[in-house]
């Protein structure tokens, strides 16, 4: 029984940044909004599934990539700050479509475009 409890601890997941579950999936459900905005044809033709947030949690620092089929590019995504005022900033670009870049900072309130035409 012991060697089956360590295996547990070792499976756990190892948490490094706080926010609060309620707030996580607020933010989570508003990145889910951008990238449908922006890519939402390329993510229904490729049958893609959007990226949850709970793993970067987990990460030092807390940062992912979200590559889109069809966009020659993706979502670049990192949690600023942590807390209930969680902050998650999330870049897009496309390689073939200069000036694509967007910018968005997205909170548990919304997203807001603060950049675009970069890249």
């Amino acid at each position: 029984m012991r060697g089956h409890q360590h295996l547990i601890d070792v499976l756990a997941p190892q948490i490094k940044h706080r926010v609060p579950l309620d707030a996580l999936l607020e933010i989570q459900a508003h990145f889910h909004a951008v990238i449908l905005d922006s890519v939402g044809n390329l993510v229904k033709e490729h049958a893609l599934r959007l990226p949850e947030l709970e793993p970067l949690l987990e990460l030092d620092p807390p940062e992912m990539w979200f590559p889109v089929l069809g966009m020659h590019g993706g979502f670049s995504y990192r949690l600023a700050t942590t807390g209930a005022d969680a902050l998650l900033i999330s870049e897009s670009w496309s390689r073939v479509v200069w000036g694509s870049g967007q910018r968005h900072e997205i909170t548990s309130a919304g997203s807001r475009l603060v950049e675009e035409g970069f890249v």
